[in-house]
């Protein structure tokens, strides 16, 4: 499954300001920089996580076998199912009937339940469009101070290391922060 990402994060759940609080940064002239660190934070803690920490329109892309009746999507929280499209054996789109298709939460993802017969009728593949994540007033606490101390962590590191490479690394007490959010792994 492939998730694709269809807009960017409209509010962020530390502000610039929350952030700049933190470093005690005065000045107004790193802004573009100490944004960009707050970003990456944000998406690392969501990859260490499986948490989408903002509201937001994503897509997944998957194929589907014959047999296959379920997708499980590690990501959480999905909020509801927007849309979807199979692709038939010539790649022609067809829209789906959302109707047809159900969502259910599980502790640590979502399970799609797929109608019967999809894999016939979307032989190249199926997209859907959902709306996941959460609003910044259900983001706990910890993983805001995880942003803070992560994003703090790649701006002090600028002049070492470049902003393409940022988070360089995962201060401690951020992976503290974040452990109990961890999906289990098998």
């Amino acid at each position: 499954m492939i998730w694709i990402e269809l807009e960017t994060a409209s509010t962020e759940p530390v502000s610039l300001a929350e952030l700049k609080t933190f470093l005690r940064l005065d000045r107004d002239d790193e802004d573009a920089l100490a944004g960009t660190c707050l970003r990456a934070a944000r998406q690392a803690v969501e990859a260490e996580t499986g948490l989408v920490l903002t509201e937001r329109r994503v897509r997944l892309a998957f194929e589907v076998e014959p047999a296959q009746d379920e997708i499980a999507i590690r990501r959480r929280p999905v909020r509801a199912l927007i849309g979807a499209v199979g692709y038939d054996e010539v790649g022609v789109a067809t829209p789906l009937d959302i109707a047809s298709f159900r969502l259910e939460a599980m502790p640590f993802g979502a399970r799609l339940i797929l109608p019967p017969g999809l894999a016939h009728r979307a032989q190249n593949g199926v997209e859907v469009e959902i709306r996941a994540g959460q609003a910044k007033a259900e983001v706990p606490d910890a993983l805001k101070l995880a942003i803070i101390r992560l994003a703090a962590a790649s701006f002090e590191t600028r002049g070492a290391v470049g902003s393409g490479l940022q988070p360089a690394f995962m201060p401690p007490l951020a992976r503290a922060l974040m452990s109990p959010f961890r999906a289990p792994r098998l």
